[in-house]
């Protein structure tokens, strides 16, 4: 997967994310609150296939599922961060997000950079060509994000 990059910082909480005024069952009203709590207007550049990037503890604070949701309405099936909370880590697989751990990901990558994933091998190589491991995911968690019908 060769995906644009979409940077953010550390820290993020799900109410960032996404914010609780913007839960609904209509995807169109989902997608518009995707971090929106970060960058207003953020709904009205994401396009399919984008990565979010982002630092340590991405997701904290809530279990909701609703930013998981966003994304996926959006389009991003792929989520890079330096660390993720336990339950945003689980609400991404289970959503068919790929939620991948990258130590040190934001002095790696800016915005709009183009970046090559394979979850298979473990591999994120960067817009520069350097090429750069993570931890592969066990093959029922594959099972999972790969059978996710959201």
């Amino acid at each position: 997967m060769k995906r644009r990059a979409r940077v953010f910082g550390h820290d993020i909480t799900l109410d960032e994310i996404h914010p609780g005024t913007y839960f609904s069952l209509d995807p169109d009203r989902v997608v518009k609150g995707l971090m929106e709590g970060v960058e207003p207007g953020f709904h009205e550049t994401v396009e399919k296939d984008d990565i979010i990037v982002a630092g340590r503890n991405f997701g904290m604070g809530s279990g909701r599922e609703s930013g998981t949701w966003a994304m996926k309405f959006a389009g991003i099936d792929c989520v890079i961060v330096e660390s993720f909370s336990r339950y945003m880590f689980r609400n991404c697989i289970n959503n068919g997000i790929w939620p991948i751990e990258v130590e040190g990901i934001l002095e790696m990558v800016e915005e709009g950079d183009m970046l090559e994933i394979d979850p298979d091998k473990g591999l994120l190589v960067l817009e520069s060509g350097e090429e750069v491991s993570f931890k592969r995911f066990p093959h029922w968690m594959v099972n999972i994000i790969k059978s996710s019908t959201l």
